[in-house]
């Protein structure tokens, strides 16, 4: 048995063992990337095409209700990012299957109001959420090496990022 490291504090002597400072280590160092699996990759983009799919619903829904002489301009551009939503739901899914998983059909929350600013709102935080999401997606393709995968979740990320810049343009913000 390893015997524990000294360690001296205030004329003390402190015995430490090496299961505990290893601990200690562990917790002092910043948080590197964690390693991700295939698998656990493939589940990440699942998760990321149940949420294309709910803001494919959802643009559908509030380029239909939204109302208000101001909206008008941007009732046609939900529309286009509906189809574009869609777009991308076919792309995760033949990247997923190119990994070997099989493409999910869950569906995430989707976020409906009566009021058209809160729409917008909605429409934002869920293309905010993307952009997070691809950007670590990204990350984590690179790290598998998967230089394909990488390069469809930039083009969709260059098209999310869009979407928020016309939504931010809508709610001048």
């Amino acid at each position: 048995m390893a015997k524990p490291a000294a360690k001296k504090t205030t004329g003390k002597t402190i015995r430490v063992s090496a299961p505990k400072r290893a601990q200690a280590a562990e917790a002092a160092e910043p948080s590197a990337p964690r390693k991700l699996t295939r698998a656990q990759l493939i589940d990440e983009l699942n998760r990321d095409l149940a949420k294309e799919y709910s803001a494919l619903i959802q643009y559908v829904q509030h380029a239909s209700v939204i109302t208000g002489p101001q909206y008008d301009a941007i009732s046609a551009e939900l529309t286009v990012h509906s189809n574009e939503e869609h777009q991308h739901a076919i792309a995760l899914s033949d990247q997923i299957d190119f990994l070997g998983g099989v493409p999910a059909v869950d569906v995430a929350d989707i976020h409906i109001s009566p009021n058209s600013k809160v729409m917008l709102e909605q429409d934002l935080e869920g293309e905010l959420d993307a952009i997070a999401r691809y950007r670590e997606r990204i990350g984590q393709a690179e790290m598998l090496q998967e230089y394909g995968l990488r390069r469809a979740l930039e083009d969709i990320l260059i098209i999310e990022e869009e979407h928020a810049r016309d939504l931010q343009n809508a709610l001048d913000l």
